[in-house]
């Protein structure tokens, strides 16, 4: 059995693979008292309660801490901003970052067996929320929120989880600026899907796999008919809202 070697030359990011103690950005290793609280969160509290303070101030309970420890949470965010308190945009932020964690965890990285495609990571990757499913349109709301969580966190992990699914997948990479416009279609492709699963009251989110199936489909269509970047990207963006406000209103 051999151990698969990883580089990525010209991965943007300097951050590669989890580090095991910190999972970067989080700044607190699973050990922590942060993690515990906001795993328990995440597991116990967000299914029904959703991405709030509430959610949190109810772990914090059940562990035998006091809510003072909120502050203490969201410490490395900003300010409150759209009554989105920093202890709110560390649990947002924790569920980005050990969900996409655990995506790349579950893969053979150590044997000889074939990566997966892009489409079943992508699949996976939405499966990771199904227990969160109904609050995932407040906790998109809040990760598009204009400023700095935005800016610093929400967007940067959405494009480290688009090229995670590329780099850790079978699929044919570019080296060029079509690599740039190829991740924002998928993190397009991707937040459109969680925002129609949001919505979705199939068996097993069945919809919105055949949704998911559908937009990855578009891509890579489209990609290949659109030599102008921007061009194709407002094409991906617009239609991908476009459908998921029709999908969304059927009767």
């Amino acid at each position: 059995m051999s151990s698969r070697v990883f580089t990525r030359l010209y991965h943007p990011n300097m951050l590669e693979h989890a580090i095991p103690k910190v999972i970067k950005p989080l700044t607190y290793g699973a050990d922590s008292v942060q993690y515990k609280v906001l795993s328990n969160t995440i597991k116990n509290h967000v299914p029904t309660q959703g991405f709030n303070e509430r959610a949190i101030v109810q772990s914090l309970n059940e562990l035998g801490l006091g809510s003072s420890y909120l502050s203490v949470l969201g410490s490395a965010n900003s300010p409150s901003f759209f009554n989105v308190s920093p202890a709110v945009q560390e649990l947002v932020k924790f569920h980005l970052v050990t969900k996409r964690t655990q995506l790349i965890n579950e893969l053979p990285l150590d044997t000889d067996k074939p990566l997966p495609d892009l489409e079943t990571l992508f699949l996976r990757r939405l499966q990771l929320n199904e227990s969160v499913a109904p609050h995932l349109s407040q906790m998109l709301s809040i990760m598009s929120i204009p400023g700095e969580f935005m800016v610093q966190t929400a967007l940067p992990e959405l494009h480290r989880l688009t090229d995670d699914m590329i780099f850790y997948s079978n699929e044919t990479d570019n080296h060029d600026f079509a690599w740039y416009s190829k991740r924002l279609a998928i993190s397009t492709a991707y937040v459109s899907s969680e925002l129609f699963m949001a919505q979705d009251k199939s068996h097993n989110f069945s919809e919105t796999m055949e949704f998911a199936q559908s937009r990855l489909e578009n891509v890579k269509k489209m990609g290949k008919m659109y030599n102008n970047t921007e061009e194709y990207l407002w094409f991906t963006l617009l239609s991908s809202i476009n459908l998921v406000k029709s999908q969304l209103t059927r009767g």
